[in-house]
């Protein structure tokens, strides 16, 4: 991987931004003002994605790192995330967190950011060290 990524977490890699080809999502603790990031993914030559299109920005399809959401993700506030395939049926992945009290959220993804978190599992999710 990349120089810089310390401060960073693969969230997934899936098509957010609806081009038929995977993007890497990803939560950046190196940025206060941009907490998940998205890379848009350029077509590989046997389909797929281009890996070198996911490895730096400037590869990547508009050759930068496009703000996903701002200031809510940081490793304090969420310790755990997932990126999921789309569980909604809208053709946008979405993310399974926990926060920092250990508690579970679902979040329904969008092409620009993700929507407000739908709810809320009270069953002892801060025992367990990974979701997924």
């Amino acid at each position: 991987m990349a120089t810089g990524w310390a401060a960073r977490d693969i969230v997934g890699v899936r098509d957010v931004s609806g081009d038929n080809i995977p993007d890497l999502l990803f939560r950046d603790n190196s940025n206060a003002n941009r907490t998940m990031a998205l890379r848009k993914g350029k077509a590989g030559t046997n389909a797929g994605a281009d890996l070198t299109s996911l490895q730096y920005a400037a590869n990547a399809e508009g050759g930068v790192d496009y703000t996903y959401a701002t200031t809510a993700w940081s490793r304090a506030a969420w310790p755990m995330v997932l990126g999921t395939e789309d569980n909604t049926g809208d053709g946008i992945p979405d993310i399974w967190g926990v926060d920092a009290s250990g508690f579970q959220y679902y979040f329904q993804g969008g092409t620009t950011t993700y929507g407000e978190a739908t709810g809320r599992d009270e069953d002892n999710w801060n025992t367990f060290l990974t979701i997924g």
